[in-house]
């Protein structure tokens, strides 16, 4: 995988990990289950954790690009 589908790779994970926590919130919306929301919880702190993780690499393999790497790839787009 070349240094550029790798970052579109983790941007699309990061991406996928934000849609499951936004539809977990969006199910327990109109639930009152203690249980669900616990689950609901725990789900949005899962994924914004491994989305944390995913750009932290994005970060690191975009400094090592900067630094001496592939000419003419395109940079990821940035979550703002």
């Amino acid at each position: 995988m070349s240094r550029f589908e790798l970052l579109r790779y983790l941007d699309y994970c990061g991406e996928m990990l934000s849609l499951i926590g936004k539809i977990a919130a969006l199910y327990a919306q109109h639930l009152n289950d203690a249980v669900v929301l616990e689950a609901v919880d725990e789900i949005e702190d899962l994924s914004n954790s491994l989305s944390h993780k995913i750009w932290q690499k994005i970060a690191i393999i975009s400094r090592e690009e900067g630094a001496g790497g592939a000419a003419g790839e395109p940079a990821p787009a940035r979550k703002g």
